[in-house]
């Protein structure tokens, strides 16, 4: 994919056409050894760097007219700070490998074309006063090349990550196997999020086939190929999101003792089963291997002519912490939460989507890439009073 996205792009392929040094790392535009002053008005070199803007497998017009730099604050040839084109000083790693100390902004008359025309208006802004004081400064090398990292685990290079500036938050995930219990709707959706991070594995465990009643409660159009196939759900969600990323990996079986050990092989599990005799025997054994996972549940029944219900997202860590009183009525009641309403598959589409995103969040917020202020172990959203709760440590009062 990196290989066709620079044959595919004029810009790129000038760039190094005109002698540039030229990388790609994270969906990140690198353009190295570009000429500087210091302070002391010696010359130094250092590092342009911006996001890629991509359309489908070339580049696309850039969306920012700003650009990132490495190294010690430009100066002109006097050795005073080039002002102009400040914008902030703030050392960042935008993402793994590709850090920044600078950010700068200048705006032309009109709109930058493309790369090649924004990386080198900026190198020559730089350039221009080096060569003041050492005329054999250059930006451009006889051995000028371009290295592109691959996109993976995505077909596709992330450039929302990369726009937003978030890639080396994202990537605390990269190395992070998943597996999802449960392929019904809320399931299906947790599988939609999941998608979207760079984890290196998802892993699908369900032993049903995708049913007509599914389409109703899960992301994206079902096509009637796709009902005609009469496939596992595991296999048709694997086929689909395989289009977009790597290592979505089917499991068509309903989970099983005797399974226990593939899935604590994972790192972290999610739980969107409706049974709760498969609940009772595998909460102890997760806790026991020192699994990490998020149990979700959602109950909705018919009240006056009308739904209400509860979702409930609970987190059992690593270190043992888990909401004690959840895992007591688990052990106690086989059909809770939902009971016979849940049986009869009131799940409602924009709550089952609800009730994955809560726990992806949680999730998020347990692997750091969200702010975790209150450290709850379960929360449960009460849909007739719009509540969120949330439960901090093994039953300890709820928090709002």
């Amino acid at each position: 994919m990196s290989h066709e996205l620079i044959s595919r792009s004029p810009d790129l392929q000038r760039l190094v056409a005109d002698g540039y040094q030229v990388a790609v790392h994270s969906t990140h535009l690198v353009l190295r050894h570009i000429p500087y002053v210091r302070d002391d008005r010696t010359v130094a070199y250092g590092e342009l760097v911006m996001p890629l803007s991509i359309n489908g497998h070339a580049t696309a017009p850039p969306t920012d007219h700003t650009v990132y730099f490495r190294g010690e604050y430009p100066c002109d040839d006097r050795g005073a700070p080039i002002e102009a084109i400040r914008m902030s000083s703030d050392p960042e790693e935008l993402a793994p490998g590709v850090r920044v100390d600078h950010h700068f902004s200048t705006r032309p008359e009109k709109a930058y074309r493309d790369h090649h025309h924004q990386l080198t208006h900026y190198a020559q802004i730089l350039s221009r006063h080096a060569r003041k004081i050492d005329p054999t400064a250059v930006t451009r090398l006889e051995d000028s090349s371009l290295v592109a990292d691959s996109p993976a685990p995505f077909l596709f290079h992330d450039t929302a990550s990369s726009r937003a500036g978030v890639t080396a938050i994202h990537r605390r995930v990269a190395a992070d196997r998943i597996g999802i219990v449960g392929l019904g709707g809320t399931g299906s959706y947790i599988l939609d999020y999941i998608s979207k991070a760079p984890v290196a594995e998802i892993h699908l465990f369900d032993g049903d086939n995708f049913e007509h009643h599914n389409a109703f409660r899960a992301p994206g159009a079902i096509t009637d190929r796709e009902f005609e196939q009469a496939r596992p759900k595991v296999e048709m969600y694997a086929a689909r999101y395989s289009q977009f990323r790597q290592g979505v990996v089917p499991h068509p079986v309903h989970v099983s003792q005797d399974m226990l050990p593939q899935l604590t092989d994972l790192d972290f599990l999610f739980i969107a089963i409706d049974r709760n005799e498969t609940r009772r025997w595998l909460f102890p054994a997760l806790q026991k291997a020192g699994m990490a996972f998020i149990d979700v549940g959602m109950g909705v029944e018919k009240s006056d002519d009308k739904l209400t219900g509860i979702l409930r997202t609970s987190l059992s860590t690593r270190e043992g912490e888990c909401h004690a009183p959840q895992m007591q009525r688990v052990q106690a009641a086989p059909n809770h939460p939902g009971g016979v309403e849940y049986r009869r598959n009131i799940q409602i589409v924009e709550l089952n989507a609800l009730n994955a995103a809560l726990a992806v969040i949680r999730w998020k917020k347990y692997r750091g890439l969200y702010a975790d202020g209150n450290g709850e172990l379960q929360s449960t959203y009460t849909l007739g009073r719009n509540h969120l709760i949330n439960n901090r440590r093994n039953g300890a009062a709820p928090v709002s």
